[in-house]
């Protein structure tokens, strides 16, 4: 009898055992980052963080994207600070960590404060793919960049350097002192200035912060400041309304050049009255497109570095090419897919573009 009870008491505190041990390894698990895993409906969860809601340059991007997402098998989410913020954007990376998305494509606002909670994300098993303005390159898997910084920043100043000649004051407008492309593209104007038409001074750069009428204020502070500037150049979307529109308010259309990079269909009614000279850029919907299939493919592991890949699942022509290592001349780093060479919107051809 007292043989009987001993067993049933050691068999009972063997179950107890097995039970703790099973609540533990629950506990743990509770606390574990899940790995991304796609919708029930098998669809690839992918999200599309720009800098800032509203701008045209991100809404056409976002169109390109909308376009495709449902023959790649995508599942898209639009969403993005209310104003350009790197802190903004950190809180939607935490939101989509936690919602266990499978891809994170965004326009970083800054290069290194996002760069923390891209990594934490990255080790959750996400995808991080940025796109326009780049964050470190440890904090995502791949970069497509809009253009070669080469080859942009010498559109601006050739066209910039017809109209002014090559000994002039010029200017130029920006969004924020650490916006990653477009130090990039200052870098390289710079550096063509230098070699091609050392007698173009640059004698400012002004903080538009994507804003509309700060870069208005911006730029109309500029040619109060330099009397002698001849040509301004915005290199943000807002900074070249604002640009143009201090340009015309102070009755200097077509006395002072403007030579930016933006859209055209934003910029129809400074194209008209003489205020903008001409833009740069890219098609900003096919970028959109090129974004959602890099999401795929690096969702489904099928490129890296060194490798190339078709465009023709999204309606884009040719092949692109994953760099597999840096390059000072185009500004790509390792794992960059560079979109396109850059388009020239002028008074000729403005009307034909609908981005």
């Amino acid at each position: 009898m007292q043989l009987s009870t001993t067993k049933a008491r050691l068999r009972a505190r063997r179950r107890l055992a097995a039970m703790a041990a099973a609540f533990a390894m629950a506990g743990t698990a509770a606390f574990a980052v899940a790995p991304a895993t796609s919708s029930a409906s098998g669809l690839i969860k992918v999200a599309i963080v720009p800098k800032l809601l509203g701008l045209p340059v991100f809404e056409a991007n976002v169109k390109g994207a909308r376009e495709v997402a449902g023959k790649l098998g995508i599942a898209l989410k639009y969403t993005a600070p209310a104003t350009a913020s790197a802190e903004g954007q950190v809180s939607i990376f935490n939101s989509l960590i936690a919602q266990h998305y499978n891809v994170i494509t965004l326009s970083a606002d800054d290069p290194t404060v996002p760069a923390p909670v891209l990594e934490k994300a990255m080790k959750a098993g996400i995808q991080v793919v940025s796109f326009d303005s780049d964050v470190l390159p440890a904090a995502r898997n791949f970069f497509v960049q809009d253009t070669a910084y080469n080859t942009i920043a010498q559109g601006v100043i050739n066209a910039t350097e017809k109209f002014t000649g090559p000994k002039a004051d010029i200017a130029i407008m920006s969004s924020t002192p650490d916006a990653t492309i477009q130090l990039a593209w200052i870098a390289a104007m710079k550096s063509y200035i230098k070699t091609k038409f050392p007698h173009l001074n640059i004698v400012t750069i002004g903080y538009g912060q994507s804003n509309q009428a700060t870069s208005l204020t911006q730029a109309e502070d500029i040619i109060h400041s330099y009397s002698n500037v001849k040509a301004i150049l915005p290199i943000d979307g807002a900074a070249v309304v604002g640009t143009a529109q201090a340009v015309a308010a102070l009755h200097e259309a077509g006395k002072i050049g403007v030579f930016g990079i933006g859209d055209p269909l934003p910029n129809r009614t400074y194209f008209a009255n003489g205020s903008l000279q001409a833009l740069f850029l890219w098609n900003e919907v096919n970028q959109g497109k090129l974004v959602m299939l890099v999401a795929k493919l690096a969702y489904e592991h099928k490129i890296h570095a060194g490798s190339t890949f078709s465009g023709a699942p999204v309606g884009l022509p040719g092949t692109f090419s994953v760099a597999a290592a840096a390059s000072k001349i185009t500004g790509a780093t390792r794992n960059t897919i560079i979109f396109s060479k850059p388009l020239e919107f002028t008074k000729a051809n403005y009307k034909n573009f609908d981005f």
